[in-house]
């Protein structure tokens, strides 16, 4: 059986990409409040998590990550 794991993302790699700072602290808790409220994946409503899935990055806001 084969296992697929998901690219995660979080403002530093963002910010390599060319992002400022706070846009990248911006694109992350917008994704988290996308997965907490849309997606219903409550692990994401916690102040701690600083990473998202990049496959939610891309959805939201047309960005190629990888």
């Amino acid at each position: 059986m084969k296992k697929k794991f998901e690219i995660m993302i979080d403002s530093s790699d963002l910010v390599d990409i060319g992002f400022k700072p706070f846009q990248a602290k911006q694109i992350i808790r917008e994704c988290k409040d996308y997965l907490v409220t849309i997606e219903g994946i409550d692990f994401y409503d916690n102040r701690q998590v600083k990473i998202v899935p990049a496959r939610i990055v891309e959805k939201l806001f047309s960005i190629q990550i990888f």
